[in-house]
């Protein structure tokens, strides 16, 4: 067994050891196919029926073969977390996550049971996931969701997540996509490219391509020598 991610260990109970609410215990899945299997016996029938398409059907047994020596050649396998909370035996909600790239954290599915909303359990497990994934060193977390989903929507941005994309999968449709940067410099930036004139020496200093003949063209704007 591979003993690469060990030193996440320590840094997942910190965050997820204690129940949610004060009450609900946090269960660690071993797997996908075990959080699906759970998700599917416990907590699908609480939701509307949506439309996916499995596109890894689709490309058949050589596409398949293709994804498997794609998937080997990464070496460590990535960062994934499968996660129920439970009241006793009910399983009460599901979150799992997992490692995009070097940078980037994903959440990736999201469930509360009908009867265990309203009691800021979503709040809390979005408030340890931002806290864990600091703590490893990640500088993104991103998430994707149906546009007509406000409630989430919401959550995420009261929670400091920013919209940075629309997006339409073939798979799942319609996507609104969401991003909390850690980093607050790639934050400023962000926002810079979202119309907030605001620069600072350290965002001039890591500028590329054309940032100096931007910076000139400022000068010459605002009057300035080339060597004011």
């Amino acid at each position: 067994m591979s003993t690469a991610w060990d030193w996440v260990v320590p840094i997942r109970q910190k965050h997820f050891g204690e129940p949610l609410g004060g009450l609900y215990p946090l269960e660690r899945l071993a797997d996908g196919e075990a959080y699906w299997a759970l998700h599917r016996a416990e907590l699908l029938r609480h939701f509307p029926p949506e439309v996916f398409f499995n596109l890894g059907a689709l490309s058949g047994e050589e596409g398949e073969r293709a994804r498997a020596r794609l998937t080997a050649s990464e070496g460590a396998h990535r960062l994934a977390d499968f996660w129920a909370v439970r009241d006793g035996e009910a399983v009460v909600a599901m979150f799992s996550g997992h490692q995009r790239d070097a940078e980037t954290y994903r959440m990736w599915h999201s469930v509360i049971h009908p009867d265990y909303r309203r009691r800021g359990l979503y709040r809390e497990f979005l408030r340890r996931v931002l806290a864990y994934t600091r703590e490893l060193g990640f500088d993104y977390v991103v998430s994707e969701h149906a546009p007509g989903n406000n409630a989430v929507l919401i959550a995420k941005l009261k929670a400091g997540f920013r919209i940075v994309a629309m997006d339409i999968d073939a798979a799942t449709g319609a996507s609104l996509n969401l991003r909390y940067f850690h980093n607050e410099a790639h934050l400023r930036v962000y926002e810079f490219r979202c119309g907030l004139a605001t620069l600072d020496e350290r965002l001039l200093g890591a500028g590329t391509g054309a940032m100096p003949l931007l910076l000139e063209q400022l000068r010459r704007g605002s009057g300035a020598g080339p060597d004011t």
